[in-house]
């Protein structure tokens, strides 16, 4: 276990913002989470459970105790049916999860190639990318209830998952996710119906390294690495209106990007919103909107939350005002 106080933050969270804590905690194992739960009788309000600090727009003091747990341990189990759970630690990078997986033959979350911070941060967002979410290969989540000051196994459908939301988003600090349990296969179907991707279907004798390939080269060729210009990635959701809107939408504006889903509703794609209001590649002081990808606010240089916060509350007046379309942000922006 490791304690800082007044801990500089600014480097663990992916936007660089700059960033104190009063007390910064690294954890390895579930018994030294209990022990530290215990001696300062943690409450959700009092903590910020921090992963890779890749969807948090943090303030210049946090007044809160950080706790990281570090565990990075991967297990494997093969099931009645050949398929593999995979057992992973919170701490582990998610990418390089991802390529350890690929690297055995093993497919489901190859399309979630490249996506920025741990496994642990992963189920709170319920990460998406190219026509798949973590949803679609979670089993479990093994948690550390605050509140309740045991570890629990939750079920995918405890979780709660829905588009970039889950019970952990909904409960912010009170579930310390310790392991990630997905299930994975050397024969599962490829998902290659988004966009780019669907040329690979062309292919064959595809390989999933072959989809990770393709997946990394989009990412790249799109969207900044945060370590050299430092970004959450999509800074805004996709908003999802009903099908009536979406009518309205497409006959004002007959080239709007537009995707059916479940109940008839329609998620509308808010870079091209964005593009389309002449925000892409706008900066503003510290911060803008990204050249190559218009749905990625990036933090130029020694940018504040104000500034981000400001920025951003800008973009979204002039898209409702052009499209009456409330856009959300999508990391979690934490104020005190």
């Amino acid at each position: 276990m490791e304690l800082l106080e007044q801990a500089d933050i600014s480097m663990i969270n992916t936007l660089a913002l700059p960033s104190k804590a009063r007390l910064l905690i690294d954890t390895y194992t579930v018994e030294e989470l209990t022990e530290v739960s215990k001696k300062y009788s943690l409450l959700a309000e009092d903590i910020l459970i921090l992963g890779g600090g890749s969807n948090l727009v943090l303030p210049a003091f946090l007044d809160r105790i950080v706790i990281r747990y570090l565990g990075q341990s991967i297990r494997y189990q093969e099931t009645d049916t050949g398929e593999l759970l995979v057992s992973v630690d919170a701490g582990v990078v998610w990418d390089e999860l991802v390529n350890k997986l690929v690297n055995k033959g093993l497919r489901g979350i190859e399309n979630l190639s490249l996506i920025p911070g741990t496994v642990g941060a992963a189920p709170v967002q319920n990460i998406g990318a190219y026509g798949v979410e973590l949803a679609d290969v979670l089993e479990s989540v093994e948690v550390f209830n605050i509140e309740k000051q045991i570890t629990e196994i939750l079920s995918k459908k405890q979780c709660e998952f829905s588009y970039r939301d889950s019970l952990f988003k909904q409960n912010p600090n009170k579930y310390f996710i310790l392991n990630v349990c997905l299930k994975v296969s050397a024969k599962r179907d490829f998902s290659l119906s988004y966009g780019e991707l669907q040329s690979l279907n062309r292919n064959s004798d595809l390989s999933v390294h072959q989809v990770r390939e393709k997946v990394i080269s989009l990412r790249q060729a799109k969207l900044p690495d945060p370590k050299k210009l430092p970004n959450t990635g999509s800074f805004f959701k996709n908003p999802v209106v009903t099908a009536e809107q979406a009518i309205k939408l497409k006959a004002k504006f007959p080239e709007i990007v537009a995707y059916p889903q479940a109940g008839g509703r329609v998620k509308l794609a808010a870079g091209w919103m964005i593009d389309q209001s002449g925000w892409k590649g706008v900066r503003s002081g510290n911060v803008g909107m990204h050249s190559k990808q218009a749905l990625v606010l990036v933090n130029y240089a020694h940018a504040t939350q104000i500034e981000v916060l400001s920025f951003a509350a800008k973009i979204q007046s002039s898209i409702l005002e052009k499209f009456n379309v409330v856009l959300e942000i999508e990391p979690v922006v934490i104020k005190t």
